[in-house]
């Protein structure tokens, strides 16, 4: 199945070979360069997402030496620079809009707050496909032996064997990485929370929710959930965590204990290695990520909003940090944050957070007011009135 067509290269899936996704010419032709370096990231125990994002990613910087009558192995830093300077231009074709309804990129959400996505590259996606053009050369050299491809890595992963009793040092960013605006986490406010968990038509939708929201899972840990990845008796979930895969159990609310049962009556048995979530559609079918983002965009479209499923881990995080009685470490454990400086991150206010408090704190306190200007006798003229011994 050729996934990417229309251009010299394309990204073609061959479910029986090792990698599934491959790079081919105009003439069928397989790219060996790439296909050796995706099989050392499977050997090295990457996911097959990676392996395909990588594949993507590789075809679109082949295509774009293609235009410039250049193969990989004779770019030089000149055509990176130029590719870079073409993603900071170019719009992402994966942000057009699809109907005159839509909303214009860019624009901010009047409900959420949120900015919907802009027309163009963001800036961590060009850092990522630099990095993953980066990697793909310092592969290479490892291949070959040779020194050709030199100009074209950076200086390796920084601060990688950082002390963490040490400040963090003060160093420039590599070259052409773009600067990334740190974002602020943002909660799902509770009148919003409502009428989303209203909009839904499915017990199975309304369990997916509840487990977001409480268990704070990312999208693809709760769609690997099996059926003994569920807990009845202790009202925990167990996830497989992202990028080391660890099993983490976590606890999670009674209402999604509540929804579940009430979606599990209705869909085909569950044995323990089954998946848990399924199509509603039949034959049932695991619920897949495309799915997923099906129920959240219904929502939206009902509400006139741009909730992602990961807001709901947000708002997660954000109301256990609220809470003055679990800790910073609880909530990193329930998270499932490698590093506690992730975690620290919810503990910053949100500005509209803050304009709230302030308003409502100002509101509720009488200000001083402006003293009233007033006349008074002069002592002079009190003592020729009443005399000296006449004022007190």
């Amino acid at each position: 199945m050729i996934l990417v067509r229309g251009q010299a290269f394309s990204v073609v899936e061959h479910p029986s070979d090792i990698p599934i996704h491959k790079i081919t010419d105009h003439s069928g032709a397989v790219e060996e360069g790439v296909d050796l370096f995706l099989r050392d990231l499977i050997a090295s125990d990457r996911s097959r997402a990676t392996i395909k994002t990588y594949a993507f990613v590789l075809c679109a910087w082949l295509n774009f030496l293609g235009s410039r009558d250049k193969s990989w192995q004779r770019a030089s830093l000149e055509e990176l620079r130029e590719y870079i300077l073409f993603l900071r231009a170019a719009d992402n074709p994966y942000r057009s809009r699809r109907r005159s309804s839509s909303p214009i990129p860019g624009s901010i959400n009047a409900r959420t707050g949120k900015p919907y996505l802009a027309s163009g590259y963001k800036p961590s996606t060009i850092n990522h496909r630099l990095s993953v053009i980066q990697s793909f050369y310092a592969f290479q050299r490892h291949v070959t032996r040779s020194k050709a491809f030199d100009e074209m890595l950076n200086e390796g992963r920084r601060n990688a064997h950082h002390n963490p009793l040490e400040p963090w040092p003060r160093r420039r960013r590599g070259l052409y990485r773009q600067r990334q605006p740190k974002r602020v986490p943002r909660a799902i406010p509770d009148q919003l929370w409502a009428e989303i968990f209203d909009s839904l038509q499915h017990d199975r939708d309304r369990a997916i929710i509840c487990l977001l929201v409480s268990s704070g899972s990312r999208a693809q840990e709760l769609l690997t959930m099996r059926g003994e990845d569920v807990d009845w008796g202790l009202q925990r979930v167990r996830l497989i965590c992202k990028g080391t895969r660890a099993e983490s159990w976590v606890a999670a609310s009674p209402e999604f204990f509540r929804w579940l049962a009430a979606y599990l009556t209705k869909r085909s048995p569950l044995s323990a290695d089954s998946p848990l979530w399924v199509t509603l559609r039949r034959p049932e079918r695991p619920l897949g990520y495309t799915a997923l983002r099906a129920i959240i965009t219904r929502v939206n479209e009902k509400l006139e909003t741009n909730v992602t499923a990961h807001d709901f881990r947000h708002t997660c995080a954000l109301r256990l940090a609220s809470d003055t009685n679990i800790s910073l470490v609880d909530i990193q454990t329930h998270l499932r944050h490698q590093h506690i400086t992730t975690t620290e991150s919810y503990l910053v206010a949100h500005p509209d957070e803050v304009i709230k408090r302030l308003q409502a704190h100002r509101s509720g306190r009488s200000e001083p007011k402006p003293a009233t200007p007033c006349w008074d006798y002069n002592a002079e003229d009190l003592d020729l009135l009443l005399g000296s011994g006449g004022r007190q």
